[in-house]
């Protein structure tokens, strides 16, 4: 079984498809409720839809997905040392605050073997690719942390495995219409600020990167994007939301 940190968003759900569909191997998917962000409940059913259309779809795939373990981002333990190096590698590059909460989990956990779905061109990919190594398994491939690098600042990538650093998003839905779940990639989620509607608000980060990674057609247009943002500011001023 395969522990992986599934977002309901386009990358962690293509690996998702990858390992069940495909290569017929069961999954354990992790999930982190952060309480400031909107998008939760969106994230949660879509991974319930996916699942459920999974299942439809591909009838041999029933009970390869177990029910997600959600942890809530507040009950994780602080470590001054896994936050130290994370602040230490900003100083080169911008990276997610959730680099240091991931790590924390992990180690406070114990797991070592966190899939997280860092594809080609993610911000993320610059601090990991010169620190990795190739580990081949009978049905399987990815990439994980040099041990030589543990005790660098690099080490708070040592809890994870990395299946699709070699690959695009594009190139991802190339593989998922090849094998006839392009439709399931369709139903994935990005957004941090969903309307009131349910839909990409069209402005937020991620809007933004699945713009610039090829996807653009999910995405609202910038101007709807940008009354998408009026609207919630008036909202929040009548205290609606």
């Amino acid at each position: 079984m395969k522990n992986i940190l599934w977002t309901g968003g386009w990358d962690s759900t293509f690996r998702i498809c990858d390992l069940v569909i495909i290569k017929k191997i069961s999954v354990q998917p992790f999930y982190i409720i952060d309480s400031n962000r909107s998008s939760n409940s969106v994230e949660l059913e879509t991974m319930k839809k996916i699942k459920k259309n999974i299942y439809r779809d591909f009838p041999y795939t029933e009970g390869l997905i177990a029910e997600p373990v959600l942890i809530r981002i507040e009950e994780i333990s602080e470590n001054n040392e896994i936050t130290n190096k994370f602040n230490n590698l900003t100083k080169k590059s911008f990276m997610g605050s959730q680099y240091d909460w991931l790590a924390r989990f992990s180690e406070e956990n114990n797991i070592n073997n966190l899939e997280l779905s860092i594809h080609k061109d993610d911000n993320a990919e610059y601090f990991v690719r010169n620190y990795i190594k190739p580990i081949n398994e009978e049905k399987d491939f990815y990439y994980a942390l040099d041990k030589d690098m543990y005790n660098s600042d690099y080490g708070i990538f040592k809890y994870y495995h990395f299946p699709l650093l070699d690959l695009t998003k594009i190139e991802m839905g190339e593989i998922a219409k090849n094998n006839n779940f392009d439709h399931i990639m369709e139903m994935t989620w990005f957004c941090f600020n969903p309307t009131r509607s349910r839909k990409p608000c069209g402005y937020c980060n991620p809007c933004k990167y699945t713009r610039e990674e090829g996807l653009g057609r999910r995405v609202p247009s910038k101007l709807h994007g940008k009354y998408n943002r009026i609207e919630r500011a008036i909202l929040k001023r009548l205290t609606i939301v």
